[in-house]
């Protein structure tokens, strides 16, 4: 059966154990644990956070857009003793080809980083060539896939085209993602945007027309509301007013609330940008306070690319070329490296996964 591509990428599927475990190597780690205690115990107690919730917060749904943007434009490539193969019948079908409907190598590599930027974990859906390596690949949503927890193999859900469950391939990031380390500054941002909204559909009086004799405190409404707007009809034809003895005048400024809630915002974007591996002045934070105001100082753009892409994308590329260089994706002997000189990058142009800790990759010039 093949499943709609709109479906696939945004449809929510619960999986039964009806579907057949793929076998995979599983990865030890804390994305095992969560996946266990999440399947047992459900949600963790607070406010639901989900990615549709995630993405209503500017800097988070910033911040994956530029990791995107810097990881899509790569073309992950097979080596094989250190040299890159023939750029035809040697490379594998997937660097530069997907065969599902209505997909792209760009787009599958770019749903594979939002994967690993929300759960910091993701599922390779393979299609098998004649001798058992990888022949074409897609990301598989999480809803799509589930840890069998008696095989400890993962399972990919029957709805996705058979082709691409003949293996099931983890790509770990190494951390955990945002929706489990940044959670709380996530809603954090929620809770500092709905105060906002309410205080600016019902804001607090500018001007305050106090009453200052005993005898107008039984004042009916309509007789209120008539005072108010004779002031009112007076202060916009004139900026002089003229009041009864009994009325005191306070004008009461209304940005002292409003400064509050943008150094709210503000701490909050230095705690997302550090979450989300981008620079500070990237989400308009600034470490001087007081929000996204003229205290943000911008610095060149390729200097802030080049944190950008250090301290931020390079993860993503860097787990994406290890899960790729698996022997059962592209054989022994054989590693994927991630090509940037397809586009300018002030930082080393090629991440070598097979160098270095297993769970890192070392960069080395072209």
């Amino acid at each position: 059966m093949t499943l709609g591509l709109f479906n696939f990428l945004t449809g929510g599927v619960r999986l039964t154990q009806s579907a057949a475990p793929m076998l995979a190597s599983p990865y030890s780690g804390d994305h095992l644990t969560q996946a266990i205690v999440s399947d047992y115990f459900g949600q963790l107690p607070g406010e639901a956070v989900d990615r549709v919730v995630a993405r209503r917060v500017p800097e988070v749904r910033r911040a994956l857009a530029a990791h995107q943007a810097l990881v899509t434009k790569l073309r992950f490539e097979k080596y094989a003793a250190g040299t890159p193969a023939a750029r035809s019948e040697e490379q594998p079908f997937w660097v530069s080809s997907c065969s599902y409907p209505g997909m792209s190598r760009w787009l599958a590599v770019k749903q594979l980083v939002e994967e690993l930027y929300w759960e910091g974990f993701g599922i390779l859906g393979c299609w098998l060539d004649t001798e058992g390596l990888v022949y074409d690949w897609i990301s598989i949503p999480r809803h799509l896939w589930e840890l069998d927890r008696k095989t400890l193999q993962y399972v990919i859900h029957e709805s996705v085209p058979p082709q691409f469950r003949m293996r099931a391939v983890p790509v770990p990031l190494g951390s955990s993602g945002i929706l489990v380390d940044g959670i709380d500054s996530i809603r954090q941002a929620r809770k500092i945007e709905i105060a906002r909204q309410a205080r600016l559909d019902s804001p607090p009086a500018a001007t305050e027309l106090h009453i200052t004799d005993p005898a107008f405190d039984g004042m009916e409404l309509e007789e209120s509301q008539k005072l108010i707007a004779n002031y009112k009809d007076g202060r916009n034809k004139s900026s002089i007013s003229v009041t009864p003895t009994y009325i005191e005048v306070k004008e009461r400024g209304t940005s002292g609330s409003l400064d509050l809630f943008e150094e709210a915002k503000n701490s909050v974007r230095i705690d997302l940008a550090m979450h989300t591996g981008v620079p500070l002045n990237f989400v308009g934070a600034s470490k001087e306070g007081g929000g996204s105001g003229g205290n943000v100082q911008y610095q060149n753009v390729n200097g802030e690319t080049s944190d950008l892409w250090t301290f931020g994308s390079s993860e993503y590329a860097v787990a994406i070329a290890a899960a790729l260089s698996a022997d059962v994706v592209v054989g022994e002997g054989a590693e994927v490296r991630a090509d940037a000189s397809a586009f300018a990058v002030p930082a080393p142009l090629s991440i070598d996964p097979e160098a270095g800790d297993s769970a890192y990759s070392t960069i080395k010039e072209n």
